[in-house]
């Protein structure tokens, strides 16, 4: 039996539906969330998921059926990482925060296992429970700085951990990492490289980018300066 849960995005009241061990939102919903108009809010999300379907698994949408004033009726619903894909490929201005908050609240907060005291200098072992742990704590917006002092780690290991690039020692297993947590660390590094990326373009913008300048006054501002140079400034003045 699926239970309603009350939330809130940007002063918009939410029902977020509690089923089978999981959030999810509707589609209209989530079009509203992202800015659409109310008559097409519907209509537009289910247009960003036909046009990037192969970008959707199981584990990011389904469809349930919900009980309305006109009766029962088929409704497509999507869980926390799959709100987070539909906020990249949305263009609005509130996509970003859709993200964010679908990060937060859909997914819900994690309890960490709190690491075993260690004498002070002795880092701890990098374990697949370790790896999980760690990239849960990315997905929340931990720096590598607090992960590494919450578990014990050097910033290299966390560095290799969140880029897939750690080399485990044999025997410690597979990965513990669920194909939702997977999802969403993809999901906050794309976040991540967007910010950085729009930085970058703004520092180019600054650096090579002169045509908002007064070329004219500067070329006059030029003529002053060499007639300093020269000792004609003040004749020129008078």
């Amino acid at each position: 039996m699926m239970k309603m849960i009350p939330a809130e995005f940007q002063g918009m009241k939410l029902d977020i539906l509690d089923h089978e061990g999981k959030r999810w939102l509707t589609a209209e919903q989530i079009g509203q969330a992202l800015g659409y108009d109310e008559a097409n809010a519907r209509k537009g999300v289910l247009k960003l998921y036909e046009r990037h379907g192969d970008e959707f698994t199981e584990a990011d949408t389904g469809v349930v059926r919900l009980t309305t004033p006109g009766g029962s009726q088929a409704a497509r619903v999507f869980s926390d990482t799959g709100c987070i894909k539909l906020g990249f490929f949305a263009s609005t201005a509130r996509a970003k925060d859709f993200r964010a908050w679908a990060a937060k609240v859909l997914a819900g907060q994690r309890t960490m296992v709190q690491p075993a005291p260690l004498r002070r200098g002795i880092k701890a072992r990098v374990t697949r429970e370790v790896e999980r742990q760690v990239l849960e704590m990315f997905v929340d917006g931990y720096s590598q700085k607090e992960m590494a002092d919450t578990l014990r780690l050097s910033r290299t290991s966390i560095n290799l951990l969140i880029h897939a690039k750690y080399a485990f020692a044999p025997g410690l297993g597979p990965s513990l990492c669920s194909p939702e947590l997977i999802s969403q660390v993809t999901a906050r590094h794309m976040e991540i490289e967007a910010d950085r990326l729009a930085r970058e373009q703004d520092r180019i913008a600054q650096k090579f980018l002169t045509s908002a300048r007064n070329l004219e006054l500067a070329e006059s501002l030029e003529y002053v300066g060499q007639c300093a140079l020269d000792g004609t400034l003040a004749e020129l003045a008078s």
